[in-house]
């Protein structure tokens, strides 16, 4: 998977979360999965991470399943599985001890971007949550090809995705779910399939 390699500003804290992109040097595990994860971290139901600290059963994927592991920085972690329909999920955990950055910060800087289209507090055991909804452009795990006058573009497609970030500890999550456009569809239930791939995906979630 091709990733597009961006610096952030040192102060954008939405950027830190929103904008990774996993990659990795995807074996195959077994007839159906494509991953770089750990035979003893990876079972037919649950993926765990790499320090045990919090595991996830698997999401429902269809053909051409992908799950990608990376360590962005040593202190961020994330964890992508994906599908040839253009379903992702997506896991990053990052360590806040020296950052401290606040939910509140992410909702501010994600208030001002035209990318969200909802931004929302909700309770649940995990506290207090931030739920995002918005499209990422050429966020998809699927590739298309158009044709721009005389040229033939090979680009990502967009992906409609819904978010949950919170603490845990002294870590910052950020959980996505997100679904690739087919024909016929419209965005709102684009969203409303992400936001329920999303709620489903984390009530596989545990920790440690």
């Amino acid at each position: 998977m091709n990733t597009a390699r961006m610096t952030p500003p040192r102060h954008s804290v939405l950027s830190l979360f929103l904008l990774v992109t996993l990659a990795g040097c995807a074996a195959l595990s077994s007839a159906s999965v494509m991953t770089n994860v750990p035979s003893d971290r990876l079972s037919h139901e649950t993926y765990t991470s790499p320090d045990g600290g919090y595991a996830v059963t698997l999401p429902h994927l269809k053909s051409g399943a992908r799950i990608e592991e990376r360590q962005v920085t040593p202190a961020k972690h994330g964890v992508r599985f994906s599908d040839d329909s253009g379903t992702a999920y997506r896991i990053v955990r990052s360590d806040n001890t020296g950052d401290k950055f606040t939910i509140e910060q992410i909702s501010d800087e994600s208030k001002a971007s035209e990318s969200f289209r909802e931004n929302r507090y909700v309770q649940s055991d995990r506290g207090t949550e931030l739920r995002l909804v918005g499209l990422r452009r050429e966020g998809s795990p699927l590739v298309s090809q158009k044709r721009e006058g005389d040229v033939l573009v090979t680009r990502k497609d967009d992906l409609y995705k819904a978010d949950s970030i919170f603490m845990h500890g002294v870590y910052l999550y950020e959980v996505s779910a997100g679904v690739t456009a087919s024909q016929g569809q419209s965005e709102d239930a684009l969203f409303d399939e992400a936001k329920r791939n999303l709620d489903e995906f984390l009530k596989g979630l545990s920790f440690k």
